[in-house]
């Protein structure tokens, strides 16, 4: 295909640009350039063109002609207490992110409005910045490893703060086997401790390893937290080997994470019971699944 700047266009031919025979009064030649008839204009015109013809065009214009402002400087916006705390969880100090946590703590904040508050949209804006490029994957890595030993420091003044417990009933929580974003798993298993349920979390080595443990010990839930699309085909095998070998028969398997909320449609594709969106009903939702599980017998 010939881009138009790059066609070429013919000049045309001798015979084309061949003078044909005019009549003789038309090949009499100008005796004189042309431009030498044009009155030679005196510098007392030139000053009067200018005062009276140039110069009140140029105010008129001036006047009707509307006067761009300076482009307005925009004052940078104070970070939010998030964006200062994933910069201090990415800062050389391996203590200062925890140490911002104790000094909300001591100012009131309770530990689930920390979690959910700060935490979470913490390691999503150190996701965001992965992606953009605009900070490398091992600082990430090292800034929400940090986090979740937050979380973990955490965790028994955590269940120190539950109001209701529904007593004994057990639950398996992981990602799937290969997968490395487990901060999400991570918060959901304080909630469920909270809860007052019994828990085994992963992430495990192999799918080996997973089958073989839902084979040897009873669970009541089996949650998968689900980060991206790359292992799906993985997912839906661990699923239908979880309930094959599973030593409760009516095991109940909840997916949830980033993307079975922004595909709930997963659920059922997977072979999986249902979805939880967040962290704070999770608990709550799987004990309405072991209650419809039964019903199932």
């Amino acid at each position: 295909m010939t881009d138009v700047n790059e066609q070429s266009f013919s000049a045309g031919s001798a015979t084309d640009t061949a003078s044909a025979p005019r009549p003789k009064s038309l090949r009499q030649r100008i005796p004189t350039p042309i431009w030498r008839f044009r009155p030679t204009l005196q510098p007392v015109a030139v000053v009067r063109t200018i005062k009276t013809q140039i110069i009140p065009k140029i105010v008129l214009a001036l006047r009707s002609t509307p006067i761009a402002k300076p482009a307005e400087t925009a004052e940078p916006t104070a970070p939010t207490e998030v964006e200062v705390f994933a910069a201090l969880a990415l800062g050389a100090d391996d203590g200062a992110a925890f140490a911002y946590v104790v000094d909300l703590q001591a100012k009131g904040a309770s530990v689930e409005s920390i979690f959910l508050d700060l935490l979470a949209p913490a390691a999503r804006q150190l996701g965001a910045q992965w992606e953009s490029d605009t900070t490398d994957f091992a600082s990430v890595t090292l800034a929400v490893g940090r986090l979740q030993l937050i979380i973990h420091r955490l965790g028994d003044s955590f269940v120190q703060e539950a109001s209701d417990d529904h007593g004994g009933e057990s639950a398996l929580l992981t990602i799937i086997p290969g997968d490395q974003h487990s901060f999400g798993l991570s918060m959901v298993a304080e909630f469920f401790r909270r809860a007052g349920w019994n828990l085994c979390t992963g992430p495990f080595s192999s799918h080996q390893e997973l089958t073989s443990l839902v084979h040897n010990h009873w669970f009541d839930i089996v949650g998968f937290s689900v980060s991206s699309d790359r292992r799906l085909d993985e997912l839906k095998k661990d699923i239908h080997d979880i309930r094959r070998d599973s030593r409760n028969r009516q095991v109940g398997i909840i997916l949830g994470g980033p993307m079975i909320t922004a595909q709930p449609g997963l659920v059922a594709s997977m072979g999986a019971d249902m979805m939880s969106a967040d962290a704070i009903t999770a608990p709550q939702q799987a004990h309405g699944l072991i209650e419809q599980m039964k019903g199932r017998k």
